[in-house]
C-alpha cells in the first residue's frame, strides 16, 4: 500500500510526516444529506525512518507492505467483532452453569467485557510490534523537492 505524503519534521535519522486522507465526497462541493461531514479531509501524523534524506517540505511516498495492512486489519477489526461474539456466548453459559435466569443479560454484559478485553489486546499488539521495522511504514522515494 502506497500513500503520498509530505514532511513536517525532521529529526535525526525520523521524519515526521503529514499524509492527507480524503473521503469519497472530497471532490463535490453539492450538499447532499448521504455525505454529511465527509467532504472534509483528515490528516494522519506518522513518524518514519529516514534513509533516503528527506528535508522539511518534501513530498515523499509512504510505503507499507500489504501483508502487514492485512494483519493490521485483523488485529484492529477482527479480533474485537470475534471477542464480542465469544463473550455473549461465554455469558450465556457462565450464566446457566450459575443458574441465573436472566441469561441474555448476562450474555450482553460478557460482550461489553470481552470487546474491553480485545482493546487491551490490540494495546499489547501495538506496543509490541511498534518497535518491529518490518511493520512500519517506509520511504519509497522523495516525489518533489521542496
Amino acid at each position: 500500500m502506497e500513500e503520498l505524503a509530505t514532511v513536517v519534521k525532521r529529526k535525526k535519522n525520523m521524519a515526521e510526516v503529514k499524509i492527507t486522507r480524503y473521503s469519497a465526497c472530497s471532490k463535490c462541493d453539492k450538499s447532499c444529506s448521504l455525505a454529511g461531514n465527509s467532504h472534509d479531509q483528515d490528516e494522519i501524523f506518522l513518524e518514519v525512518e529516514d534513509k533516503v534524506g528527506v528535508k522539511r517540505g518534501d513530498q515523499i511516498l509512504i510505503e507499507m507492505e500489504k501483508g502487514n495492512v492485512l494483519f493490521a486489519t485483523v488485529v484492529v477489526y477482527v479480533i474485537p467483532i470475534f471477542l464480542m461474539i465469544a463473550g455473549y456466548f461465554f455469558g450465556v453459559w457462565a450464566a446457566s452453569l450459575l443458574e441465573i435466569e436472566a441469561t441474555e443479560l448476562v450474555g450482553i454484559v460478557g460482550t461489553f467485557i470481552f470487546l474491553i478485553l480485545s482493546f487491551f489486546i490490540n494495546k499489547l499488539f501495538n506496543s509490541y510490534f511498534e518497535n518491529i521495522s518490518s511493520l512500519q511504514p517506509k520511504i519509497k522515494r522523495v516525489i518533489n523537492r521542496n
